[in-house]
């Protein structure tokens, strides 16, 4: 039977990722390592600090020895530190954004790149900066933090939270072309896009877990 470790930065991803693994692959083993430490220690610093590298590094060893198939990053903020330890795993390391970035940069030029944390829209934007590069595309981004949104999660409004990055969505479309959702978590305000831009939108969880499906 396959196993997959998960890495996540935040507990809801956990049971998200793990659900739509199950329904994408079918049965499978999954692991999920967590440490909710790194997210506000990159936001407080406003950088990947040493003292997240070297944890994220060491959750890797840790991963490796479960003796997975793969092991699937579940949190964009932290993909190019995942792509170094990847250099050193004998398990390949995967970033749950990296098909979502190609998707979104094979479909159009004009990409707005939304996030609520201001952590992960850098590395989304590098992510996607490096996949037009290897495709030979040019690529104008507009890139966004959508400020107060996370707050309304934290505190458990999720309707609230749905509706603002929802709105947001809408918003971007006036200058682009297409938009991407640079946090996993951020796929759940869909519901609220009208559907008709659905097909513009790129979020990553699907994709990302489909990887899987190649190991």
């Amino acid at each position: 039977m396959k196993r997959f470790v998960i890495i996540h930065t935040t507990p809801a991803t956990v049971p998200t990722i793990g659900a739509l693994i199950h329904e994408e692959i079918g049965e499978c083993v999954v692991s999920n390592l967590l440490d909710d430490s790194i997210l506000p220690e990159i936001n407080q610093a406003g950088a990947i600090t040493p003292g997240v590298r070297a944890r994220l590094f060491a959750l890797l060893g840790v991963a490796q020895t479960i003796r997975p198939d793969a092991i699937l990053c579940a949190c964009s903020s932290i993909g190019g530190v995942m792509e170094e330890g990847a250099t050193f795993t004998s398990v390949p390391v995967l970033r749950i954004d990296a098909p979502m970035a190609e998707a979104a940069v094979a479909h159009s030029s004009s990409i707005a790149v939304l996030a609520t944390l201001a952590s992960t829209l850098e590395p989304t934007s590098d992510l996607i900066a490096r996949k037009a590069q290897s495709a030979g595309r040019e690529v104008a981004l507009t890139k966004r933090v959508i400020e107060g949104a996370g707050a309304l999660l934290s505190a458990g409004d999720g309707a609230g939270y749905d509706r603002m990055v929802a709105d947001a969505i809408v918003e971007a479309f006036k200058t682009c072309e297409v938009v991407l959702l640079a946090q996993a978590s951020m796929a759940r305000c869909m519901h609220c896009v009208p559907a008709e831009l659905h097909n513009r939108v790129f979020t990553s969880p699907k994709s990302g877990v489909a990887q899987l499906k190649a190991f």
